[in-house]
């Protein structure tokens, strides 16, 4: 019993979503909570085909359909999180939101939008930045003074706590570690710190009730927007059209009316991985996006069907975290993983039942 923590390894787009609605399934959680960042991290994942997404709330919820709750650390943008409800059908007394999470504004969104500096880093101009700007000159809204949020109040920190000590929780985090405030490259940074510390913090968790902290590590790690990406060589657009990596980016390029084509590394930086499981406290992996290092694991389920050719980037993964690769993320549907420890649980009816009434 107690918290286990999803956090990310590298530049974000890695699937913490989809580890965290797996893990809520697989530890019967009574509650999955954001503790950081706000809404412009997008969590999403596949189901028949259509893409489903969230960016304010944590996607965990997904297949347990348990309980959702926004710490004091998460900033909040009702037009969001009222979108995402009616998307989800989701029981108003589903959500809890602490009344101290401070509230994106429309005007925060429009000085996101007209920042010369926002544009250079890659904003997603979720309004997420200037918020918690506004949070810590203490002008920001509250929830607590925004009427239509009343039904949705109440004190995390105590029900956190609680749950915790008669059952799992799980902590999402918003972003990852090369994206954190304290731990990224210069200024091409969210606006948060969103490691297991702050996480546990924004949701004001006991850390003696943390129970395990799950570091997802994309294979060839992904990054949206300008800034570095460690100490390895990138792919080119038409090298990844020729393997058929492409991936899209959730933000659009203003200059072409379309989406951007994600950044993609070669390979890993095994430095930079050793420090995100050291300051993470990383207790195991997940390893997603395996089929992008070697095709032949796609959609794979079964642990023994792995490749040699992963199970050696595995191995590798291990020794450098110190720290065991639990699970494989082998293709775009949320069914294609595989665990180290035996079949996934089958989706039941009524939770196939609610995933086909999301698409």
């Amino acid at each position: 019993m107690g918290a286990i923590v999803v956090v990310d390894a590298f530049w974000g787009d890695g699937g913490k979503g989809v580890r965290s609605a797996w893990e809520s399934l697989i530890s019967d959680a009574k509650m999955v909570l954001r503790g950081c960042g706000g809404p412009g991290a997008e969590h999403g994942t596949f189901i028949n085909g259509k893409y489903l997404k969230t960016n304010q709330l944590p996607l965990g919820f997904l297949l347990k359909g348990c309980s959702i709750g926004l710490g004091p650390g998460t900033a909040v943008d009702p037009v969001k999180l009222f979108e995402e409800v009616k998307r989800y059908n989701i029981d108003p007394k589903q959500i809890k939101i602490d009344p101290r999470c401070p509230i994106v504004t429309q005007e925060n969104i429009r000085q996101e939008k007209e920042s010369a500096n926002m544009k250079k880093i890659g904003s997603t101009f979720s309004g997420t930045g200037r918020c918690m700007s506004d949070a810590i000159l203490r002008v920001a809204p509250l929830a607590e003074d925004i009427p239509e949020l009343a039904k949705f109040i109440s004190d995390i920190p105590i029900i956190a706590n609680s749950l915790a000590k008669k059952g799992n929780i799980i902590l999402e985090s918003s972003q990852s570690f090369g994206l954190s405030r304290y731990f990224g490259t210069k200024n091409y940074v969210t606006s948060v710190d969103v490691t297991t510390g702050s996480l546990i913090a924004g949701v004001g968790l006991d850390w003696r009730h943390l129970n395990k902290v799950i570091l997802v590590v994309k294979a060839l790690p992904t990054r949206e927007g300008a800034g570095p990406m460690g100490q390895v060589e990138e792919f080119t657009v038409g090298e990844m059209e020729n393997l058929g990596i492409i991936e899209f980016s959730s933000i659009a390029d203003s200059k072409r009316g379309k989406l951007q084509i994600r950044r993609k590394a070669k390979g890993i930086d095994w430095d930079m991985l050793k420090k995100a499981a050291m300051v993470t406290g990383a207790t195991e992996i997940t390893l997603t996006f395996a089929e992008h290092y070697d095709p032949n694991v796609k959609d794979i389920t079964e642990w023994t069907k792995i490749t040699p050719k992963v199970f050696e980037l595995v191995k590798k993964i291990e020794d450098v975290t110190n720290a065991p690769v639990t699970m494989i993320n082998t293709g775009k549907p949320i069914t294609s993983m595989a665990s180290k420890f035996g079949r996934l649980p089958d989706l039941n009816t009524e939770i196939v039942k609610r995933l086909n009434s999301y698409c």
